[in-house]
């Protein structure tokens, strides 16, 4: 395969920047994206809904998306991912009924999914087997960066404004990443090359299952984001406001400092992948979502005995 030279900058620029953008943006509407969804005077089970419909609509498109990438490009699936994540996220800020939120939030998903799928396709295409544990290391730390800062900030934009403006932030942060990639990105060397199709036989799916790496990634992938969309993004913010009786500017802290406890790893462990291989990832999250947890404990303890 034929790599591209690149620069650091041409890494920031392209790589790192737009994804800071994009998790500022999801990190900005964490806090109050349950609380939102109960605004609508909904029951707990449906704002469980709100989170999980963006997570199905991941699901539905990943497939369909991965294949349009491979035909297309990565750019063209990212481009039209950002931008529909940001014409969401204003639709949403203007949602007036329940039903209009979650048709919106499955929307949201798939344009998630083409935006990530196209991300990662891009960094496979790219990145040089011994550079990808450090690029992939400093790219994950862009993103929780705005995974950490996010919540603080849409925290404060929640009780200065009101619950609906973390949405229009988010669309704006959104077109920001997207006019960003428009102009930096490029198509991979590897991509124009080849002359890839859109198959996908029950065959192909058969022989990847039977790849045990494979399949041990797929179950490590699933109990984080169980434990990222299940706890963090619906039980927290909702224990926290009806509970514990906390505000939108503490539960964004709460969330920003869980957050924190990734990033004090993460570059660490891309050196450690470089050098030492790829199964030393899985241990990261199990740790770091220990020590999230740990943190969330503390913090809850803290606010109770200040309550």
């Amino acid at each position: 395969m034929e790599f591209e030279q690149r620069s650091k900058i041409s890494d920031i620029l392209s790589i790192y920047i737009p994804a800071f953008f994009i998790f500022l943006g999801m990190g900005i509407v964490s806090p109050i994206l349950a609380l939102f969804a109960r605004s609508f005077q909904v029951s707990f089970s449906l704002v469980s809904l709100a989170i999980s419909i963006y997570a199905i609509g991941r699901l539905v498109a990943d497939i369909p998306v991965g294949m349009i990438s491979d035909r297309l490009g990565r750019k063209p699936a990212m481009l039209i991912g950002t931008f529909i994540l940001s014409a969401t996220s204003f639709l949403n800020a203007n949602a007036s009924e329940f039903w209009i939120f979650i048709l919106l939030r499955f929307f949201q998903g798939i344009g998630s999914a083409m935006w990530i799928n196209g991300r990662q396709a891009l960094l496979a295409d790219i990145l040089k087997p011994e550079e990808r544990g450090r690029v992939l290391g400093y790219f994950q730390t862009f993103q929780l960066i705005g995974s950490a800062a996010g919540p603080t900030i849409g925290g404060f934009i929640s009780s200065i404004w009101s619950m609906r403006a973390p949405f229009y932030f988010y669309s704006f942060l959104g077109l920001v990443s997207f006019f960003l990639s428009l102009i930096l990105i490029h198509e991979s060397v590897y991509l124009k090359k080849r002359r890839p199709t859109l198959e996908f036989s029950p065959s192909l799916i058969w022989r990847i299952l039977r790849i045990k790496e494979f399949n041990m990634a797929c179950l490590a992938t699933f109990s984080i984001a169980f434990l990222t969309a299940g706890l963090r993004n619906t039980i927290i913010p909702l224990y926290a406001d009806y509970v514990v009786d906390l505000d939108e500017v503490q539960i964004g802290m709460i969330l920003s400092f869980a957050t924190l406890c990734n990033m004090a790893l993460t570059i660490p462990i891309g050196y450690m992948i470089d050098y030492h291989g790829e199964k030393v990832c899985y241990l990261e999250k199990p740790i770091c979502n220990v020590r999230r947890l740990v943190a969330l404990h503390v913090f809850f303890r803290f606010s109770n005995d200040v309550s």
